[in-house]
C-alpha cells in the first residue's frame, strides 16, 4: 500500500478564521497502485518506477447548514515510485460562492522505511487574504495492519514567508466493513506559535476537527458517502472569532462523492 502525504479534511466549510488550517489527505484504502515502470519508450521511468500512480478526488462534498450550505473538495495526485512528488488542492466555501479557503501543496516524499515517510516542499494559501507562502516539512507513519484496514498518522510544521510557524497533527482510520463498504473516522489538530491576527489565528491550540464518513466503493472508482463532522476553534483563536462576531464551532451532516484513478499494472 502506498504511503502518501495527507492533507484535510473534515467536511463542514468554516469561516476564514476556522478554515485557517485544513488538512488535506490522500487515498489510504481501496486501490493499491503497482510500482511498475513505463513502456519501452520510457526506459528511465521503467528503471526507477517513476510514473503517475494515481489521481484522487477524495472529497467533493456538500454540507447543508442554516443560512448558506457549504461545499468542499480535496484533490491530490502522486507521481513517483518509492520516492515521489505529491500535489494537492484543498478548498471550501459557501455554496454558489467563491472559495473561502484555498490551499495548494507540492511536496517531495522520501521513504525512510518501516512505514515512515519524510516530506518537504512549498505550500501556498491563496485564501483567505492576505496570502501566505510556506515551507512545509513533516513526517507520516502508516503502520502495518491486518486485512484491508488502514491507519495513518501525519505531523507537519509550516514556516511562512512572514516567519510565522504553525503545525498540524492528523489521523485517519479506514475500516472495511464489507467488500465495498468503508467506515472512516478521522481527526485533525492545528496550532500556532504566535498570534496572526490578520488570519484569525491565536497562539497555542487554534483549531480541531473530527469526522466520521460511511462510503460505498464501486468498481468504476466512484464512492458516494454520507457522514458527520465537528469542528471548533480554541483559545485565542476562538476569542478572535468571537470578537469578529463569528461562530467558534459547528457540526452537521455531509454528503459527497469520492473518485480515484490508479495507473494500471504495466502501463
Amino acid at each position: 500500500m502506498r504511503l502518501v502525504l495527507a492533507a484535510t479534511l473534515i467536511a463542514l466549510p468554516a469561516s476564514p478564521v476556522m478554515a485557517a488550517e485544513p488538512l488535506a489527505y490522500a487515498d489510504l484504502d481501496e486501490a493499491e497502485p503497482e510500482l511498475a515502470g513505463g513502456g519501452a519508450s520510457d526506459a528511465k521511468a521503467e528503471a526507477s518506477g517513476a510514473r503517475l500512480e494515481y489521481v484522487l478526488l477524495d472529497r467533493f462534498e456538500w454540507a447543508p447548514q442554516r443560512g448558506a450550505d457549504g461545499y468542499a473538495w480535496d484533490f491530490s495526485a502522486w507521481y513517483g515510485g518509492t520516492d515521489g512528488l505529491w500535489l494537492s488542492s484543498v478548498g471550501e466555501g459557501s455554496l454558489w460562492g467563491a472559495p473561502e479557503y484555498l490551499e495548494f501543496q507540492a511536496l517531495y516524499a522520501r521513504d525512510l522505511g518501516n512505514g515512515v515517510q519524510f516530506n518537504l516542499g512549498p505550500r501556498w494559501d491563496a485564501k483567505p487574504a492576505p496570502q501566505r507562502f510556506y515551507l512545509a516539512t513533516g513526517s507520516q507513519w502508516e503502520p502495518t495492519m491486518r486485512g484491508d484496514d488502514d491507519l495513518w498518522f501525519g505531523a507537519f510544521t509550516y514556516l511562512s514567508h512572514k516567519g510565522e510557524v504553525t503545525a498540524r497533527l492528523g489521523g485517519i482510520y479506514n475500516r472495511q466493513l464489507t467488500g465495498k463498504l468503508f467506515l472512516q473516522p478521522s481527526f485533525e489538530l492545528n496550532a500556532s506559535a504566535q498570534d496572526v491576527p490578520e488570519l484569525g489565528l491565536g497562539r497555542g491550540l487554534s483549531y480541531a476537527e473530527a469526522g466520521l464518513r460511511l462510503r460505498y466503493a464501486t468498481a468504476s472508482g466512484f464512492a458516494p458517502y454520507v457522514g458527520v463532522s465537528w469542528e471548533r476553534a480554541f483559545g485565542r483563536t476562538a476569542q478572535m472569532a468571537r470578537d469578529a462576531g463569528e461562530a467558534v464551532g459547528s457540526r452537521g451532516v455531509v454528503f459527497g462523492l469520492r473518485y480515484i484513478w490508479d495507473a494500471p499494472s504495466g502501463e
